[in-house]
């Protein structure tokens, strides 16, 4: 103490320095406070929000339980497979089939009416099944002077043939028609008595349906309507001599090459049948468009594809009917052949006087043919074979 004063340390300067210190703090507090609330917000805003995950939509899947007409010895039940992978494949495993044979779920002449009630979803078979409810839709089955597998598959997708095809499944049997199926050209018949003369299918003891059992037996012969496991049996007893059931490639695995002795074809017209598979319209109804167009894609490669596939079996198949089995393979005498399909065309005809779906059918075969028989020379020409060149003698 110095004269009762207090001495500072430091002097004036020291002082000065404090008091600037004490005036600058409340800046300095503003400031911490502003850069706090700045690096808050920004450490807020640089955070994502916590929300709920977005649900992923369930992709919405059919399993179709179905039966062919046939049983798994035939081909005809192999392309049936081949048909239920690629729906699978197409609608990249939306839809599952579960395909089974005949019998396994209802009586095989059954599978459209099945389909129809929801038994099953869907039934495989040929259209000559459908001649209860529908004569009209045995047109799409092989009929004398019908159409050959090449017209068929023009006249389905160019000519109308599909729309009539589906308008009558889906008014007679409440399905969708799904062509899968087109058949080489069919044996015109198989038999153990040789045919020369109209005669001699006079009394001819044999199995046919549909619209060839009818014309048949218009012409004398003696028919009876038996399913296709029931055939060889009956030609082995002697209870038939002569049978007609689709394409050589289907019938000879089944045995048929095995029983018979003379195998004809028409000298003129190839003519094949279809086989189709009928989907409920409910179920098909269910099936959003993306679905329906994908099995429709698949529908048609499989019928394409069955064509070409069919012609390779028949090849191989006539080969060993011939060197193997013994066959003989004749063309029926031409005087015949026009003779029946000239009945065919009146019974046709007369159907459609009071059958207004069978008259449907007939004009619409009339326009396509005008268009296309033009051109069906060329079409004829391109699909020749033979060793025109003499190759098979092979080089000099």
């Amino acid at each position: 103490m110095n004269n009762g004063k207090i001495k500072i340390r430091g002097g004036k300067n020291k002082l000065k320095e404090r008091r600037e210190i004490m005036r600058s703090k409340p800046k300095i507090i503003a400031f911490v406070v502003m850069v706090t609330v700045v690096v808050t917000l920004l450490v807020i805003s640089g955070t994502p929000r916590v929300t709920a995950p977005t649900p992923i939509p369930k992709v919405q899947k059919w399993t179709l339980t179905g039966q062919a007409f046939c049983g798994k010895a035939n081909r005809l039940y192999e392309l049936g497979e081949d048909f239920a992978y690629m729906i699978e494949k197409y609608t990249d495993g939306r839809v599952k089939i579960n395909f089974h044979s005949a019998g396994e779920i209802v009586p095989a002449a059954e599978v459209y009416d099945a389909a129809g009630k929801g038994v099953i979803d869907f039934g495989q078979g040929c259209p000559c099944l459908a001649r209860s409810k529908c004569p009209a839709l045995q047109m799409f089955c092989d009929v004398p002077g019908g159409q050959s597998p090449i017209e068929e598959v023009v006249w389905l997708y160019h000519g109308g043939g599909l729309k009539i095809l589906q308008d009558l499944f889906e008014k007679h049997y409440h399905c969708h028609p799904l062509p899968m199926i087109a058949i080489t050209t069919e044996i015109w018949i198989y038999s153990n008595k040789k045919i020369k003369t109209l005669d001699d299918l006079k009394g001819l003891k044999m199995r046919a349906a549909g619209m060839r059992a009818e014309v048949l037996k218009e012409m004398g012969a003696s028919v009876v309507i038996l399913p296709g496991g029931e055939i060889v049996p009956a030609m082995e007893k002697g209870v038939i001599d002569a049978m007609e059931y689709s394409s050589l490639n289907c019938t000879y695995p089944l045995g048929f090459c095995d029983v018979v002795k003379y195998i004809y074809f028409h000298p003129k017209k190839a003519t094949s049948p279809i086989n189709l598979w009928a989907v409920n319209l409910d179920v098909w109804n269910s099936f959003p468009k993306d679905i329906k167009e994908a099995i429709e894609r698949a529908s048609r490669d499989a019928f394409l594809r069955s064509l070409t596939w069919g012609m390779e079996q028949d090849f191989l198949t006539l080969k060993k009917a011939v060197e193997e089995k013994g066959v003989e393979v004749l063309y029926l005498p031409e005087d015949v052949a026009r003779a029946v399909d000239e009945a065919a065309a009146e019974h046709y005809y007369k159907l459609a006087e009071t059958d207004p779906e069978m008259k449907l059918i007939l004009d619409s075969w009339a326009k396509f043919k005008a268009e296309y028989n033009d051109y069906a020379p060329y079409m004829d020409e391109w699909t020749k074979t033979g060793d025109h060149l003499g190759l098979v003698k092979g080089p000099s």
